[in-house]
Parts: C-alpha cells; sequence; structure tokens
C-alpha cells in the first residue's frame, strides 16, 4: 500500500513537471498579456470554432498584443496592420522551423539543406519562368474546359454539376497537369483521384501540424496511401511538360542522397501550396453567382478588353492577352481581392530563434521568448469593420481606386493573404486571373436557385477555407467567342509582326 502511495506520488509529480515544462507560462515583466484557456488544450477550442472573433475579443480585452496556447505551443499573437513590415522583417522571427515543421509533421519527410534549395527553387515560379508556367496553365486549362463540357451530359445546352466537381475538373486539372505534366492513361497519380484524396487529406491539415500523429485520423491515412502513390522521381523529371520547379527540386534532392519517400513528401507540399489556387477558384465562381451586379460588371469589362484586342488582329487569330492586360482590369482584380479578403484562413506564423524586444509600428516594445510563436492573423484583419466597411458583405467593387484605414492611419498592405514569403504569390494570382477571364468569356454560368454555402470557419488557419456545403452550377458555352492566348507581357503579336510594349506605361497599381 505504501508502496502504490510512492508511486502514485512520484506519478503525479512527473506529470506536474511535465504540464509546467511544456504547458504553464507565467507572464514575466514586458511579456504581452496571456489569454486564459484549458488547463490542458489551452486556447485551441476556441480558436478552432471561430479563430476571427477569438481573437477580436482577445483584442479588446488584452490589446494589440497577447499571448494564447495551441495544445504546448505558445504563439504571440500581433493584431496590429501597421506592423506587417516590422514582423517581416525582425531577424528573430524564422520561417524556416515552421516549414521544416510542416514537412515532418504532416509530410513525413526533412529536407537538406533546405534553404538553398528553397531558394534556388523558388526562381522557377518567377521571372521567365513565370510566363512559361502561365503559357502551360493556359494550355491545360482550355483542354480541362474542352473536356469539361464534352464528358458532363447537357440539357438544352446547359450542363450541370456539383461546383466541387466543376472546379476541379478544370482548375485543380489545369493547376495539377502544369506542375507535374499531363499523366498517362494508366497512371493512379491522376488529377482526379489526387484531388479526391488531397482534398480529404487536407481537412486534417491543422491537427497534423500541431503534431498529432496521423494514425489518428483513419480518413487521412488511407488518403495518404493514394496520395504517395506517383511515379517514380525519374519518370517525373523526364516529362517534357514537368514544370521547372519540380524538375529542380526533385534533381537538387537527389543530388543530395534524398530518398524517393522524400521527394515524394515535398511533391505533396508543393500541391498543397497549390490547391489554395483551386479554392479561390471555387469562391470566384460562387460569388459572381450570387451577385448578378459582380459578373454583369465582369463581362462587360472583359468584352471590352477582347474587343479591343480584336480591333489590332486578323479574324481568324486568337486573342493575345499579357499578364499586364490582366492587371488593367479594375473590376476583375477587385473581384478578385475581395473574394481573398471574404474566404481567406491563413495564419502567418514564424518561429521566435532568440529573446526578442519587439517594437511595434507604434513604437511600443513586447518581449516575446525564444522557443516561442509569433503569428499574424490576416482574417482578423480582413473582417475588422474599421478597416472595411461592413465586412461580412461581399462587394465586388470594393478594391476599385480605394483606400484602408486603422486608427485613422492608412494600410500600406490591407490584405495579407499570402504572406510575406510567399514566393509564388504572382503566379498564383495569375493563374486565379486567368481562370476567371476565360471562364466568364467563354461560359453563362449559375448556380441552382435556393442553393448556398458560406466559408467554414472551423477550417481558419487553412490559406483559403473550404465551403460548409456543396452546390450544383450550370454552365453552357458562350456563342461566337474567340480564343484567348496567352502571351509575355513584353512581346505581343499581330498580323506575324513582333511589337514591343512599354511595361510601364499606364501600369495601374493593384493592391495583391
Amino acid at each position: 500500500m505504501v508502496a502504490v502511495t510512492l508511486y502514485l506520488a512520484v506519478a503525479v509529480v512527473t506529470l506536474l513537471v511535465i504540464y509546467i515544462k511544456y504547458f504553464g507560462r507565467k507572464r514575466k515583466e514586458g511579456e504581452p498579456p496571456i489569454v486564459p484557456g484549458h488547463f490542458l488544450f489551452g486556447n485551441g477550442k476556441a480558436f478552432s470554432q471561430n479563430a476571427v472573433e477569438f481573437i477580436h475579443k482577445s483584442t479588446a480585452r488584452f490589446g494589440k498584443v497577447f499571448t494564447i496556447r495551441l495544445l504546448n505551443q505558445h504563439v504571440t499573437i500581433i493584431n496590429d496592420p501597421h506592423s506587417y513590415e516590422q514582423v517581416c522583417k525582425e531577424r528573430n522571427f524564422d520561417f524556416d522551423a515552421i516549414q521544416k515543421q510542416v514537412n515532418n509533421n504532416v509530410f513525413s519527410f526533412k529536407l537538406h539543406d533546405s534553404k538553398k534549395m528553397i531558394k534556388e527553387a523558388s526562381k522557377k515560379v518567377k521571372g521567365q519562368y513565370l510566363y512559361a508556367n502561365m503559357q502551360s496553365f493556359a494550355h491545360h486549362l482550355q483542354e480541362a474546359f474542352d473536356a469539361s463540357t464534352e464528358s458532363t451530359p447537357a440539357e438544352n445546352g446547359w450542363c450541370k454539376d456539383r461546383l466541387r466537381a466543376m472546379s476541379s475538373k478544370t482548375m485543380f486539372r489545369a493547376i495539377f497537369r502544369t506542375i507535374f505534366g499531363k499523366e498517362k492513361p494508366d497512371d493512379v497519380f491522376e488529377p482526379m483521384t489526387v484531388y479526391k484524396n488531397f482534398d480529404l487529406f487536407h481537412k486534417y491539415f491543422n491537427f497534423l501540424w500541431l503534431g498529432l500523429p496521423i494514425k489518428l485520423f483513419p480518413k487521412a491515412c488511407r488518403a495518404l496511401e493514394m496520395l504517395v502513390q506517383m511515379p517514380t522521381s525519374n519518370d517525373i523529371i523526364n516529362r517534357d511538360d514537368v514544370s521547372d520547379y519540380i524538375r529542380y527540386s526533385t534533381q537538387f534532392m537527389k543530388a543530395h542522397g534524398q530518398t524517393e519517400a522524400d521527394i515524394i513528401g515535398h511533391n505533396l507540399v508543393f500541391l498543397h501550396v497549390n490547391y489554395n489556387t483551386f479554392r479561390v477558384s471555387y469562391w470566384l465562381i460562387y460569388y459572381l453567382t450570387q451577385h448578378p451586379e459582380a459578373i454583369e460588371a465582369l463581362v462587360a469589362e472583359i468584352d471590352d478588353t477582347v474587343r479591343v484586342k480584336s480591333e489590332t488582329c486578323d479574324d481568324e487569330s486568337d486573342i493575345e492577352l499579357s499578364i499586364q492586360d490582366l492587371d488593367r482590369l479594375p473590376v476583375l482584380n477587385s473581384i478578385l481581392n475581395e473574394t481573398i479578403r471574404y474566404t481567406s484562413g491563413v495564419l502567418m506564423v514564424r518561429a521566435i530563434t532568440e529573446d526578442t524586444a519587439f517594437t511595434m509600428e507604434d513604437g511600443s516594445v513586447h518581449n516575446l521568448r525564444a522557443g516561442d510563436r509569433v503569428a499574424m492573423y490576416p482574417p482578423a484583419i480582413h473582417n475588422d469593420p474599421e478597416v472595411f466597411e461592413n465586412p461580412e458583405e461581399f462587394k465586388y467593387d470594393r478594391f476599385i481606386d480605394a483606400k484602408f484605414y486603422k486608427d485613422e492611419k492608412e494600410i500600406r498592405n490591407p490584405l495579407l493573404a499570402f504572406g510575406s514569403l510567399c514566393p509564388g504569390k504572382r503566379l498564383a494570382m495569375t493563374q486565379a486571373k486567368w481562370f476567371i477571364f476565360n471562364l466568364a468569356h467563354q461560359f453563362d454560368f449559375q448556380t441552382e436557385e435556393g442553393q448556398t454555402c458560406c466559408p467554414d470557419v472551423k477550417y481558419y488557419g487553412h490559406e483559403i477555407l473550404p465551403p460548409t456545403n456543396d452546390v450544383d452550377v450550370l454552365y453552357r458555352r458562350r456563342e461566337n467567342r474567340r480564343r484567348i492566348e496567352f502571351v509575355h507581357d513584353r512581346f505581343v503579336t499581330f498580323h506575324c509582326v513582333l511589337v514591343e510594349v512599354n511595361p510601364y506605361r499606364n501600369l495601374q497599381s493593384y493592391v495583391l
């Protein structure tokens, strides 16, 4: 009996020591306030139920800077859009540890010499490679549009499908083939199979990122078993149309002795990043169908652009469109920005590498601990009524010639949906613009009357939120529509004559 009591006492003391070490926190002088939470789970439940509401309430109670706990991880939230640049420039706030956490916890691999590989590979989605990626994407998207209309039954000219199915058959398929090249007929690793399993696996991303073992989620395990059945690295890099990013990163990893499993894990990380562009396309279609004035303004802008372009080329040629042309369209850009504002759930998080006296934009100083995390949560800003009037409403023209303010001071970066270190931001935004431009140019589309959905706030933390439910979509070809061809910004061909276009003339600036 005495021995049992002794063992229990030792166990209690051990558990208490573990709790204090990994979960307990006593605020030190100069540190941000600590938001009270569950003794074991911390603030995880409140954050997962509705992160924006939780952060707004915490800000009202504790101020712009406060510390929360998600399981055993302490995260200091900086809810101040004016301090965005200070957060990005702070050397002690490191993203490398975060990407390693994602790689290890979610996709079970470690990247050798990660900073060098990411630095070099990231160049393959920018500059001249941006145009190569876009030409590939434009080709695959047109193929996907054609295949979707041919394979979907039509009634009175209207094709009917679920919106997730329609957007996956078009946008996801185009993105997938732009990354990995076109699959062979008998490949298991093909767009629709990958989409179905990746969509399921992605639901558990937040749990896995925090360190919960994947075995706790049988559905995620089964989905991952399918996702890892991709061709060998040699098979993929020998495809003529594989992206330069995948080719370079695969060759780099092979040269550094990484396994096939490591390469598969890395490829899934890259697919995860691009998956958010697919989700944006879903919401673009949905909100356009819910707001007739938005689609009317967009179609008018597109038709006007095509009319002007058609005046400079012969009747048989495709209409040539560049990134610069897309950037000049205020309605298109505003609709995209408003869609991202309305549906983003991204958590911009960094690891604190050293004890840091962090200075905010207003001059206030907060002591942050090494080993903790620091984060900004853009959706809390996107849903702040002081910044965006009536933030719960979707306003397609919100970003046209608009400025936004907080505390009576203009915000330099009101739309923080991609984070400061996203090398593929330009490509993702251009793909989304190209998708909706071509969809609205080639098709009439509408959702089934009476069917609605909204972003699922349970998934705050995902870059783009999934819908609470799916809806039916109807679409049909518009008559007498000329095809759109993607061309390089600098050179546009008219009647087979090469004309140099000044890339800076009349260039409008938009918040992206």
